[in-house]
């Protein structure tokens, strides 16, 4: 293609700002040696490196590339950059980020833009002491982890304050204040995964309503602890309550006393499933750390799913 008027001068001036990046051919006898002119050859460019003044011989390195090859033009100009740091930095005049700035100003003028030289990271490793910047990375890297750790030990603080809340309310005499507790428990549960539990999951008797999200998808909830497994009738009733709401709905049914038998055959048969079932033993295992809740719901989510199973052991972890 043409070039313009107004790309020749960006190429000019390109040619401009690499000249101190690199020598231009070097000796004949120096092995190893990286110049304007080795890069030519390694990129199959040799052809438009001409014999002469150093800088007219960029300039025509870049036209005839930019004219001829110009899908090599990112790759010779990211090998002239990435070899001119060392040998600029060795010759104590190194390449800052304010000559390749320049760069990607006279870069826009010709159409291109190449992300490996907008990266402001990179741009920073240009400039300053690379010791001081160095260790300042390690010193962040290691805040990161400080940080994480104590949010993970925070986490198991709190699990573990839920769990001894939880076993205290088996032997509880008043059922109406653990059943306050236990939906404090679900409810700080599903805070401590970021489940987004929606409303206060209002209590009637020891039943708890309300709803929280799984990978963006909305699930009802019930909850109850009785003293007895749950018969079929209350799960008959709270699948009437999900398809009372959209096509889409699913739900899970927490019953910390189990479930009877034959219950779970019953409530799916000639129907299709639409939600999944938690006991004590699944709510324990996620208190005690021995499973992630979201791992624990994804898990019994799956084998709903693809098999219908209602109630699924998920393996510890």
């Amino acid at each position: 293609m043409a070039t313009s008027l107004r790309q020749a001068e960006a190429i000019s001036n390109m040619a401009h700002v690499l000249y101190d990046f690199l020598p231009g051919s070097g000796r004949p006898d120096w092995k190893g040696h990286i110049s304007f002119r080795s890069i030519a050859g390694r990129l199959g460019l040799a052809n438009y490196w001409p014999e002469g003044s150093k800088e007219p011989a960029i300039r025509q390195l870049l036209r005839m590339t930019f004219d001829r090859e110009p899908g090599l033009f990112e790759k010779l100009i990211l090998e002239v950059v990435d070899a001119g740091i060392p040998y600029c930095k060795k010759n104590n005049k190194p390449i800052r980020s304010e000559h390749i700035k320049a760069l990607n100003g006279y870069l826009l003028e010709l159409g291109f833009k190449f992300p490996a030289l907008w990266d402001r990271q990179f741009w920073s490793s240009l400039d300053g002491d690379s010791t001081k910047r160095a260790q300042r990375i390690v010193e962040d890297e290691l805040r990161s982890e400080d940080l994480k750790a104590s949010r993970f030990m925070e986490t198991e603080r709190k699990r573990e304050e839920l769990r001894d809340l939880f076993y205290a309310l088996s032997t509880d005499q008043n059922r109406q204040r653990a059943g306050l507790s236990l939906e404090r428990v679900l409810n700080e549960l599903f805070e401590m995964f970021q489940l987004s539990p929606r409303g206060s999951f209002k209590l009637v008797g020891e039943q708890i309503d309300g709803s929280f999200l799984l990978d963006e998808e909305t699930y009802l909830v019930e909850a109850k602890w009785e003293s007895a497994k749950l018969a079929e009738e209350k799960l008959l009733v709270f699948r009437g309550k999900i398809e009372g709401k959209s096509s889409f709905t699913r739900g899970v049914f927490v019953s910390i006393s189990g479930y009877s038998s034959g219950c779970l055959e019953s409530i799916s048969k000639h129907k299709q499933p639409t939600f999944f079932l938690v006991d004590g033993y699944d709510l324990t295992t996620a208190l005690e750390g021995q499973i992630a809740l979201t791992d624990l719901l994804r898990a019994k989510r799956i084998r709903l799913a693809e098999e219908g199973i209602l109630l699924y052991r998920a393996p510890k972890r």
